[in-house]
């Protein structure tokens, strides 16, 4: 009974702070730590069903909705990796969004906060699902509930954005994600996640090709080209929620769909055997990866460069995913969480850079590093990471996909990251380049107003830092995890 009390409770935790952002007036004391209170409550109840998970305990619960679809929740290895990343990082994304909305005078905070907590709601749930069904009703819960936090400000720029980030995301999954998954209930009388998958007993080669190719495609949150626009659309909204969408949960709850259905609905020694020949199937990601690079490379807009760079990123854990082996799944697994660690520091410590300067464009970089050096120095150590540079987690998750690689003789692949990360450093050195310009002989010294950041906004930006610094030791833990897979 315990662990099944511990589901409960963590949603009940969940749907605890949908309610905190209008217990008290805007910025007050209270409320912010209320709002950090019940995060952090949340993240320690994961942690406590994390340690009776590795001790044997398993639960689950469900609820029938009608036929055979019901809700169902359960804790299986990859989604408590999941959970406990989005647990974590909820608490930073909170740190940092209070007082970001203060220091940039955004109205209607507690509306903001609100649909932050439902969207990191919608996401844990997705992460517990135990079936097709409850997947993709979360999944698409998600999309409704990061939509108002996009189109937060208004206007027809903003409204632009919102539209193309709607009508991917839901014509997607309502034509193709869906249908699949009622395909398969309509054969198999069920969307069970089991271990080892059972798609090889119920549908030949070709019709198991197919639904692979609509999961991809449907599950469009993992911004595959060509359904990728959305994804710099939707940086018409803040800096925090451009973080949300790309390092906490909306980009990452897309991989995880993928890795999910892969593992427990086809099963990689089946797709494995399907591919032995040639594993065509790796070119869509790599399509992905030196399409998002170039266009990168292309811009000078700062939100566009990281959206762009997030595609490339997720492009290289879909391609490693797709090598349908234990060693590429862990790897593509390894690199969603070290990916995550990495881009929230660099939103945050851009967000933290345009809340004082107010730009978006590269040449406005400029003396950064005399003006706020911890933040530059942040954003420094996580462009490392994106590029791939030891220690830092980008290295470690790279190299595991590279081994992985190798193991497979699959030399395209590794001469598709090595492009990509030679890409990655020249348009990261671009931005890096403006932050660390040295000043003239004759320039008058430069105002430090770092200072003038509320300091939470930091300590998030350090505690994220952590992340990307010692994921060493954080891959060793979810290393664990796949032992139980």
């Amino acid at each position: 009974m315990t662990p099944s009390f511990l589901i409960i409770s963590t949603l009940l935790l969940g749907v605890l702070n949908l309610v905190t952002p209008f217990i008290s007036r805007e910025d007050s004391y209270i409320r912010s730590f209320l709002l950090l209170a019940v995060s952090s409550f949340f993240f320690v109840n994961i942690l406590i069903i994390d340690w009776f998970f590795l001790a044997g305990v398993r639960a689950s619960l469900s609820i029938n909705i009608f036929a055979n679809f019901s809700i169902g929740l359960h804790l299986e290895p990859l989604g408590l990796i999941f959970l406990t990343l989005l647990s974590f990082l909820w608490i930073c994304a909170l740190l940092y969004t209070i007082k970001y909305l203060v220091i940039n005078s955004i109205n209607n905070s507690s509306r903001f906060l609100f649909f932050i907590n439902l969207s990191v709601l919608s996401g844990s749930i997705v992460a517990l699902s135990s079936n097709l069904f409850t997947m993709f009703m979360f999944y698409e819960i998600l999309t409704l509930s990061t939509a108002p936090l996009i189109g937060h400000n208004g206007g027809d720029k903003v409204m632009a954005g919102l539209y193309q980030y709607l009508k991917i995301l839901m014509v997607s999954s309502l034509l193709l994600f869906l249908p699949a998954i009622l395909i398969i209930y309509s054969k198999v009388s069920h969307g069970n996640f089991v271990p080892l998958g059972f798609i090889e007993q119920y549908f030949s080669k070709n019709q198991t090709i197919m639904l692979l190719l609509i999961f991809i495609f449907g599950i469009s949150k993992v911004a595959s080209y060509p359904l990728h626009q959305w994804l710099p659309a939707a940086m018409v909204a803040h800096y925090p929620i451009s973080a949300l969408l790309h390092a906490v949960v909306v980009v990452k709850t897309g991989l995880f769909c993928i890795y999910k259905i892969l593992i427990y609905i086809f099963g990689l020694k089946y797709l494995q055997s399907i591919f032995t020949e040639f594993n065509w199937v790796i070119l869509l990601p790599i399509i992905t990866i030196l399409y998002s690079s170039i266009k990168a490379l292309q811009s000078d807009n700062i939100k566009k460069i990281l959206a762009y760079s997030t595609i490339n990123q997720l492009g290289i854990a879909l391609v490693s995913a797709l090598m349908f082996t234990s060693k590429s799944m862990v790897a593509a697994t390894l690199h969603l969480c070290s990916h995550s660690f990495t881009k929230i520091c660099l939103f945050y410590g851009m967000g933290s850079i345009y809340s004082l300067k107010k730009t978006n464009k590269v040449s406005d970089l400029i003396y950064t590093a005399q003006e706020m050096p911890k933040t530059s120095l942040i954003i420094l150590l996580a462009s490392l990471s994106l590029i791939g540079i030891p220690p830092f987690g980008g290295f470690i998750s790279k190299f595991y996909i590279m081994l992985a690689a190798i193991e497979q003789n699959q030399i395209l692949v590794v001469a598709t990251l090595a492009l990509s990360s030679i890409l990655s450093a020249l348009y990261l050195i671009k931005l890096l380049a403006f932050i660390y310009k040295p000043l003239p002989n004759d320039a008058n010294k430069v105002n430090f107003i770092e200072n003038i950041l509320p300091f939470p906004i930091l300590y998030s930006l350090v505690i994220c830092s952590f992340g990307v610094i010692l994921f060493y030791y954080i891959q060793m833990v979810i290393r664990k995890f796949f032992t139980f897979i």
